[in-house]
């Protein structure tokens, strides 16, 4: 079973800036987390970081690593 975990931050909008490393495994094989600290972001600031992951994920290989 393999796991991913792509990380970015706010202001750093550049696929090169999406950091793709080993992830934690899951309950279950088809299960996925996100995880959002919103102390300092909006609501808009977490919809366009979540875009900038698909963005890596579309356009890099699969699986990840």
């Amino acid at each position: 079973m393999g796991q991913a975990k792509f990380t970015t931050q706010r202001g750093k909008p550049n696929l090169k800036d999406v950091v793709v490393a080993a992830g934690a495994a899951e309950a279950q094989s088809d299960t996925m987390s996100l995880n959002i600290d919103y102390t300092k972001i909006t609501k808009g600031d977490a919809l366009i970081m979540i875009d900038n992951i698909a963005q890596k994920i579309h356009a890099g290989k699969w699986p990840p690593l």
